[in-house]
């Protein structure tokens, strides 16, 4: 029992609840003592009521245990007087299911035996026993509440241990800990989703101090004091502290929450929740710029995965595996990476079976076709892959999410993406386009000024657009225009002009930065297979499985691309029905879809540099 230093109490909810921690055990064996089949939860808690609005009636402090128990003892008393001194056993089951400390007491047929052996003793009898075995009182502190002598208490223990049978008390003993165990989940529970809220109202303070006091409790009990259920519990307090440690703490140091996460998996040896545990902890790996270190966490989670026979995850771990072997400097090996991606992409026929299967199988197959077309994998001097995901509904088109790595500058990455510039706004496409059509919007980081302030407006509909694929008539010209004040966006927020070609696609993009950065993205090349009878959006951006865009970049800001070769391809890879889609490198949030008629396409983004 947790032991309260200075018992001077001042109103607050925190101190009480300290208190009712301290000596619910205790009172739960007075009431016991008095009649085992009295509604114990109910007498406690009224107890604990009293105790709080007529606390100015306890003159001495070092007194509040006895204090407690006479309260508890009375009330139990009077309840059991009004029940005309004993409880029915009839009654005793639906007293049973509405009280939870007594189910976690009394939850199968051999409690009904201990509480029939308990109430054959007589009472100074029981309360002893209860008080010894139930509350963990020791024999000097049972003589001061009872005010009798120690030698009387061991007697007294001597005597009930004869009556009751030593299987009966070793059974009592257990089932007091699953007790014991379930206010302590309970409480894990409910301080968790407080820490959750603090954290979701931006209050990271709150939300850690709630998780650190979480911990110190869990830690001071020690793994073989502790539920698997409780660990599990345990395992998101980490995680929730990770989260609301971010920007506060170092990154070094907050992955050690992560890190107990791991420790914990594996103690329970859960395979499920271990493949989980280390392919979040590879990804936060991977953030530190440790790559080695975090395709061998990927490598443990694609043993399991194996094992278990989940093949979208055997999949995606052997993309992730790969990825690392680019990304990284130190022991960057492509022909391995490419051997990875192959592994990943050779389970095609099984994850095109299901929706979620094709959305992994566009990530992987984006890797394995980039890397496959690069002809000097020793000149390879940077590498990107992407799998945008569109979703079609209600007559406009969005981006759902956008997964992949790039081993190049990001800002090398951006001015090869058209699909980043293109979804800048949302919808970037729809039906109802027409000249002068225009709307704003703002975004926002956790406050209510401005991250930025965008413009979207439809310039023309008969455009003209010269590429190296063509001449194109007729193109839907749409602006984006981007304003902020923070400068960390400067080099990718400004003007947006987007050309799309009637049955076949984006055509041409042109980007001037707030920073003064240049250039414009054409269609080089394309195979594509129109929609007929389609809507707007299939009109300027047919979306038919098997079509591929190719583009590159063109203006002063490219220059520096041209003692490489380079390549950005797109493809259409497949089209699946409404479905939740798990974001590959975060393990829990999900994106949904909301109509039943929502069509989603996976498409495959690739590209290279290689030395010429």
């Amino acid at each position: 029992m947790r032991v309260i230093k200075e018992m001077l109490f001042d109103g607050t909810n925190e101190e009480f609840r300290l208190i009712v921690e301290s000596y619910q055990l205790l009172l739960y064996s007075v009431v016991y003592a008095v009649s085992p089949y009295a509604d114990a939860d109910d007498i406690v808690q009224e107890t604990f009521i009293y105790a709080y609005y007529h606390w100015g009636m306890l003159r001495e402090k070092e007194n509040l245990s006895a204090w407690l128990c006479a309260i508890a003892k009375n009330k139990a008393a009077r309840v059991m007087r009004k029940a005309g001194k004993t409880v029915s056993i009839e009654n005793i089951g639906d007293k049973i299911a509405v009280s939870s400390p007594e189910t976690a007491f009394l939850h199968h047929e051999q409690r009904m035996e201990i509480r029939e052996k308990i109430s054959a003793l007589s009472e100074k009898y029981r309360e002893t026993v209860m008080l010894y075995y139930f509350a963990e009182k020791s024999i000097s502190e049972i003589a001061a509440l009872l005010e009798i002598p120690e030698g009387t208490v061991k007697f007294r223990l001597h005597e009930g241990r004869k009556q009751l049978k030593k299987e009966l008390l070793h059974l009592m003993d257990k089932e007091k800990k699953q007790v014991k165990e379930k206010r302590i989940l309970e409480k894990i529970k409910k301080e968790l989703y407080r820490a959750k809220e603090a954290y979701g109202a931006y209050q990271k303070g709150e939300s850690l101090a709630i998780c650190d006091e979480l911990i110190t409790q869990f830690e001071n009990m020690g793994l073989s004091a502790v539920s698997k259920e409780e660990i599990r519990m345990m395992m998101q307090v980490y995680s929730q502290k990770f989260c609301a440690n971010k920007k506060i703490e170092p990154i070094t140091k907050n992955i050690l929450n992560i890190e107990k996460t791991v420790e914990l998996a594996e103690f329970l040896k859960d395979e499920r929740l271990m493949l989980d545990r280390y392919v979040f902890y590879a990804v936060e790996l991977m953030n530190l710029r440790q790559f080695k270190k975090s395709a061998e966490y990927y490598e443990k989670a694609l043993i399991l995965a194996e094992k278990l026979g989940d093949t979208p995850q055997i999949a995606k771990l052997n993309y992730h595996i790969g990825s690392m072997y680019v990304l990284s400097n130190d022991d960057r090996d492509v022909r391995k990476a490419k051997a990875y991606f192959e592994k990943a992409v050779s389970y095609k026929e099984e994850l095109l079976k299901s929706d979620y299967g094709k959305h992994i199988y566009a990530l992987v197959y984006g890797a394995f076709i980039g890397m496959s077309r690069v002809n000097k994998l020793d000149q390879l001097n940077g590498f990107f892959t992407a799998s945008p995901n569109l979703i079609k509904t209600n007559g406009t088109l969005k981006t759902q999410i956008y997964p992949g790595f790039f081993a190049v500058r990001h800002q090398t990455y951006f001015m090869f993406d058209v699909f980043a510039h293109m979804t800048r706004m949302e919808p970037f496409l729809s039906n109802h386009l027409i000249e002068g059509y225009h709307f704003e919007s703002n975004s926002y980081l956790q406050s209510e000024i401005p991250v930025c302030a965008r413009r979207y407006e439809v310039i023309s509909i008969n455009a003209r657009a010269e590429t190296p694929a063509g001449m194109f008539e007729d193109c839907l010209h749409i602006r984006y225009t981007e304003r902020t004040e923070y400068k960390c966006n400067f080099d990718r927020c400004g003007i947006h002009d987007i050309f799309y070609a009637p049955k076949v696609g984006l055509v041409q993009m042109y980007f001037r930065s707030i920073s003064g950065i240049e250039y414009t993205v054409k269609l080089t090349k394309y195979e594509v297979i129109p929609i007929e009878n389609g809507d707007l959006c299939d009109r300027y951006l047919p979306l038919t499985v098997g079509n591929v865009w190719y583009y590159e970049p063109y203006g002063a800001a490219v220059e520096r691309f041209q003692k490489e070769e380079y390549e950005s391809r797109y493809e259409v890879v497949a089209k699946r029905k409404n479905d939740s889609v798990t974001n590959h490198w975060l393990p829990t949030p999900k994106i949904e879809t909301k109509g039943e008629d929502d069509i989603i396409t996976s498409i495959s983004h690739s590209g290279f540099l290689i030395k010429k």
